[in-house]
């Protein structure tokens, strides 16, 4: 990986974890509203995303229709697998929580803490899902490049769950240390007999 590539990474970092900082956010929804948050965020976090993802300056992405004998099959098939399971998650946990709800998280008021759906099971779905989508994509393009940008992204939302963890327990306080107990980090507690 080169210097551009860790330099668009942390442009990426900076941009993402500064905007979710609770008092940026809030400052941001009081002047344009929870949808200019919102739009704000996404587009800024696709636009340093997408510079981080081509700084890699890998072409091939198409190499196993161009180049089949590259193919290894015993990583491409989990590597679908893992992003098949990760878009998945990623629309289970939309649909227990929308976009507002997360940009409303504003420090004069505190929203509903969400622990229905996906969200019964496990704390931070759309973190597991990020895992899953940048392990099978390391796995469908195994090359070192690659392997660094995902790895490195992993490690940016290892420690950004754990922060928001951390963060989460000043919002909500026992409410979010019961829910703790009943829901995996990252992994679904799965449900005991009898509940």
């Amino acid at each position: 990986m080169h210097k551009e590539d860790i330099h668009w990474l942390s442009i990426f970092g900076l941009q993402h974890s500064g905007l979710s900082a609770l008092r940026v956010k809030g400052r941001i929804i009081d002047r344009w509203g929870k949808v200019g948050y919102a739009r704000l965020f996404n587009g800024s976090s696709i636009l340093t995303v997408a510079l981080a993802f081509f700084s890699m300056n890998f072409w091939g992405w198409l190499y196993f229709l161009t180049n089949p004998e590259a193919v290894q099959p015993v990583l491409l098939f989990p590597g679908v697998i893992l992003i098949a399971l990760g878009l998945i998650v990623s629309t289970k946990a939309s649909q227990a929580i929308s976009v507002s709800t997360v940009a409303d998280m504003r420090t004069d008021r505190k929203p509903q803490l969400v622990t229905d759906g996906i969200y019964s099971r496990i704390r931070h779905p759309l973190y597991l899902a990020t895992i899953l989508l940048l392990l099978g994509m390391a796995a469908v393009y195994p090359f070192a490049n690659v392997l660094v940008f995902a790895l490195s992204l992993i490690g940016y939302v290892l420690v950004g769950a754990w922060l928001e963890e951390r963060k989460l327990v000043l919002q909500y306080g026992q409410e979010y240390l019961e829910y703790r107990k009943k829901a995996g980090f990252m992994v679904p507690v799965l449900r005991r007999q009898g509940h």
